[in-house]
């Protein structure tokens, strides 16, 4: 899951392209540029000093847009997960993909690097959520998206004859979101024996408990 670049500028055209951008866009580019840093770095990294640093501009400037660190992390949280979700959708349609592997790539089955990037940081927004209450709801947001992009999958896959659900699918997206919790974080470990051959085979062992698929 690539993060969109922009070329490099020096620092004049970088103020006089920001002064010709409505508030909107203004606040758009500072988020993207904290996307930016927290994709590659992490969220903890993505302070606002270090934002206004790569995007060249004044610390004035985020001040202007974002009332506090923890507002802007929050937003580039959300973010993040906003661009998953579409890239997931986006890479599905173009690779004729099944909604079951879909399913499969929204529970981290996938081992790109991206995928591990995005993995990194749900697990540090929800370290940073127990301890700010604006990280807190944006992760509460987040699950949310989660959840109903899986319900879309699984609703999607019922109607296409993929499968059959043998619960409630609002119930098997919550069971999906707590088993790759709990195993993504097994695997962070680096436990012996856990390689990604046995995160797809656990996985797929556990999709086939909430669903009767169909060969």
């Amino acid at each position: 899951m690539k993060m969109n670049t922009c070329p490099s500028l020096s620092k004049n055209k970088v103020i006089e392209a920001m002064s010709y951008l409505s508030h909107d866009e203004r606040h758009r580019m500072i988020l993207e540029t904290a996307v930016k840093i927290a994709f590659s770095e992490g969220l903890t990294a993505m302070t606002v000093r270090r934002i206004a640093q790569e995007a060249e501009i004044a610390v004035g400037q985020i001040h202007r847009h974002f009332s506090s660190a923890s507002e802007l992390k929050a937003e580039a949280f959300l973010l993040t997960v906003t661009q998953s979700l579409e890239l997931l959708n986006e890479t599905g349609k173009n690779e004729g993909a099944s909604c079951l592997e879909m399913i499969g790539w929204c529970l981290f089955t996938v081992n790109l690097e991206e995928a591990r990037h995005y993995s990194q940081l749900w697990k540090e927004a929800e370290v940073l959520s127990y301890q700010d209450e604006i990280m807190r709801n944006a992760f509460r947001s987040g699950i949310t998206q989660w959840h109903a992009a899986l319900i879309h999958l699984l609703e999607t896959g019922i109607a296409n004859g993929e499968f059959k659900a043998k619960r409630p699918v609002a119930s098997v997206a919550w069971d999906c979101i707590a088993y790759s919790c709990g195993l993504d974080g097994i695997y962070g470990l680096g436990m012996e024996g856990f390689s990604d051959e046995e995160y797809r085979t656990h996985t797929s062992a556990f999709l086939k408990s909430q669903l009767n698929v169909y060969e």
